[in-house]
């Protein structure tokens, strides 16, 4: 046998039974049927402090304008009748840069999509609209950047702070548009972020770093310390490693290299790290190239993000990354990922924990490496994990699995 999962799938009364060959015994798969239209895409899930569970996603309407809607998990694990949050005729809909819908305060909900600003391909706009009546109603879309250019404003990345606010982290193409008019300024890509009250009003304004890849995601989460952002860096030299920064006393840290994987790419690979935190823990998971071979990559660190342990590797050869990671109670990292096996592209799943013991590795399901396939979104509640991706094909569709992770046992 092969250390890899077997194509024998039994499907029984909405579960899939995929059977591992390394340990001999049966994972078990959920699949939860989605409200999401059959061109639906750019899935994204979140869970509140409450432990509500959201799902977020464009559908394209026949007359070629995007919906954005939402959906909640019911107590039957079921999804709910969707609610609209957002429509227009203008978006800008990418692959790779996907809205989301974020939880802060007691009953607040935030949510973005990208608007297009003028006629070029990557001239754009970040559109941020707030809820307090569980998203029935939001607001008018304000913008969380100030420039005014029309540039690209993307990759968002938001967070609850815990004084009921709103953290937005984005990329930031505003020097691109100052350099067309000024010799002396360099096209380059910026991190910033700013800090919303629940009516929407701006408090803070932030330069996190002043060059960065492209259209990397970034990606954020809170520790016993305050905040903590994860992104793809860019050198001057063209070295493009996952660097992350803190918020401490309001001011953000000096940008720091998770590790030192020295790659160099002329372009951006569009693949941008994930990171999640449970007290002092915190795991951030990436993809890159270590030595010219495609890897992922798992870092812990055990100061709320004060600095990090030397990485372990979880896959090598044949990734396609696409990366997501969640913490589980016992502080054991859950991550996702696309490989390729045998020609096919898995979504992948393992259990980690921080003394780099590993679970073997489950197959969730066959995708695309197309890019329409996106990014493979996870949640973690209780000892479920549920996940969305994208299925690509004539129509893009959505779907969602929920996973029991207890299946997902360490090996000594």
């Amino acid at each position: 046998m092969t250390k890899r999962i077997c194509l024998c799938i039994c499907i029984c009364i909405g579960y899939l039974h995929f059977y591992n060959c390394e340990s001999k015994s049966v994972e078990t798969i959920t699949v939860i049927p989605t409200p999401a239209s059959a061109k639906s895409s750019e899935p994204n899930l979140h869970k509140a402090n409450d432990g509500t569970i959201y799902l977020s996603w464009i559908e394209v309407l026949p007359d070629t304008s995007s919906i954005l809607k939402f959906s909640t998990l019911t107590k039957n694990k079921l999804w709910s009748e969707p609610k609209t949050i957002a429509q227009g005729n203008d978006w800008f809909v990418n692959w790779a840069d996907f809205p989301a819908i974020t939880s802060f305060g007691k009953q607040n909900l935030a949510s973005h999509y990208l608007e297009k600003s003028a006629d070029g391909t990557y001239t754009y706009d970040v559109k941020l609209t707030l809820s307090s009546n569980d998203g029935n109603t939001w607001s008018k879309p304000i913008i969380p950047h100030t420039d005014g250019t029309n540039s690209e404003h993307g990759f968002v990345s938001q967070l609850a702070m815990n004084d009921d606010t709103l953290l937005s982290v984005w990329l930031d193409g505003r020097q691109y548009a100052y350099a067309e008019e000024h010799d002396s300024i360099t096209k380059e890509m910026t991190l910033r972020a700013a800090i919303f009250n629940a009516d929407g009003n701006r408090l803070n304004d932030f330069l996190i770093d002043k060059r960065v890849c492209d259209c990397c995601q970034t990606d954020a989460a809170m520790t016993e310390n305050g905040p903590i952002v994860v992104y793809r860096n860019r050198s001057e030299e063209e070295v493009r490693d996952i660097y992350y920064s803190r918020l401490v006393d309001d001011q953000w840290t000096t940008p720091k290299p998770i590790n030192n994987d020295n790659w160099n790419i002329a372009g951006c690979p569009v693949n941008g790290p994930a990171i999640a935190s449970k007290s002092e823990t915190v795991a951030v998971v990436w993809y890159t190239l270590d030595k010219d071979v495609p890897t992922v990559k798992l870092a812990f660190s055990n100061n709320n993000g004060k600095n990090f342990e030397a990485p372990l590797t979880l896959s090598k050869a044949s990734p396609l990354g696409r990366v997501d990671v969640e913490l589980l109670d016992d502080h054991s990292a859950l991550v996702t990922w696309m490989d390729m096996i045998d020609g096919k592209t898995i979504i992948q799943m393992q259990r980690i924990n921080t003394n780099g013991l590993k679970s073997n590795r489950l197959a969730l399901a066959e995708t695309s490496e197309d890019r329409s396939s996106g990014f493979p979104r996870m949640v973690v509640k209780g000892d479920t994990a549920y996940l969305a991706y994208t299925l690509s094909g004539q129509d893009l569709s959505i779907k969602t699995l929920a996973v029991n992770v207890n299946a997902l046992e360490l090996i000594n």
